[in-house]
């Protein structure tokens, strides 16, 4: 009787674990909204007696009327049935909050700006992040080292709602060099026509070089320690021993220091989404963050649950991913599963 491959059974592993983690994920995501003190549907009403007139004395009756669509009117465990019926169609229900529109619509509106502005400052700041901190160990001590190591140190401890205020406070404010807030301005409808697409840029320098700082200090200081780690290893000896050009150890060493970086990189992405959420309310920024801050306020149940179902499953998926990426790539970790 054959073995079975104790790499494909860590796999197993992992993706039932994820699959447990997902389903208490789903269960906490429903739960916690509702916690929420208020009435969810306050915003509509007021929103209905404003825009369509309805007589007061009539409210009450349209409150029932949305009570039993959106099914408040069910007990809770009847509500959590449906909700998770509901998960396995693909439907997060209508919005409250830009109702009638699917919840779903919505954030697939915004998801793609909140996409454009983190993915390129992500990726962005874990080259140079890494790129300063291979040369920072290579350096140690020195005066590169001594530049780099507070400069980073800084960065990373700073949070990103500061760094947003002092963008928004100089280039915005006191040099007047770019736009304080916004995606776009008033008058432009969003299009691919050059005058927008320049608009849209000169919205996007800000926060986008916001999110680009705040993740350059992480980066660039994990990179030095992994370097430095890696400087001490036997194979580091071994390129001194043959002599190799700086040119060559500083590739070697950035390869070999590079992969938890690239898991980490995995897992960020994961849930950047989530951590842009501050950046986007400074900056007014369109997107799936500010887009959940009005939510939260307006009590958008089913807006609140998407969201935080895209993230929580992104953040799960992406360290799955990051796990099954470290063993293919990294061979000591692949042949101690194996058992090659």
């Amino acid at each position: 009787m054959s073995r079975i491959n104790p790499f494909v059974v860590f796999i197993i592993k992992r993706f039932a674990i994820m699959i447990i983690t997902f389903s208490v994920g789903l269960t906490l995501i429903f739960m916690l909204p509702r916690l929420i003190p208020g009435n969810p549907l306050a915003t509509l009403l007021y929103s209905l007696v404003r825009e369509a007139a309805i007589d007061p004395e009539k409210l009450k009756a349209v409150e029932r009327m949305l009570l039993e669509y959106f099914k408040f009117d069910r007990p809770i465990h009847e509500q959590y049935i449906l909700y998770l019926q509901g998960m396995v169609r693909g439907d997060l229900g209508r919005s409250i909050m830009f109702f009638p529109r699917p919840a779903l619509d919505v954030i697939a509106e915004n998801l793609p700006w909140t996409l454009a502005l983190l993915m390129p400052a992500i990726i962005a700041s874990w080259v140079v992040g890494n790129y300063l901190g291979v040369l920072a160990a290579m350096n140690r001590g020195k005066a590169v080292d001594k530049v780099l190591l507070p400069i980073l140190a800084v960065l990373q401890g700073t949070p990103p709602y500061v760094f947003a205020m002092y963008l928004v406070l100089i280039f915005g404010v006191s040099l007047k060099l770019l736009p304080t807030g916004g995606s776009w301005s008033p008058t432009l409808r969003p299009s691919l026509s050059l005058v927008f697409v320049l608009d849209y840029l000169r919205h996007y320098i800000l926060p986008f070089t916001s999110i680009f700082l705040t993740s350059l200090g992480g980066w660039g200081l994990s990179m030095r320690n992994i370097s430095l780690q890696e400087l001490a290893s036997d194979y580091m000896d071994y390129t001194r021993v043959l002599a190799l050009s700086q040119k060559k150890v500083v590739k070697y060493l950035f390869k070999c220091s590079a992969l938890p970086q690239v898991v980490g990189l995995a897992i960020v992405l994961g849930w950047s989404v989530a951590g842009s959420v501050v950046t986007e309310i400074v900056f007014g920024y369109r997107g799936v963050g500010t887009m959940v801050w009005r939510a939260i306020q307006s009590q958008d149940f089913m807006l609140i649950q998407g969201f935080f179902i895209i993230i929580i499953g992104t953040i799960i998926l992406a360290n799955f991913i990051s796990e099954i990426m470290f063993a293919v790539i990294d061979p000591r970790v692949r042949y101690a599963y194996v058992g090659a």
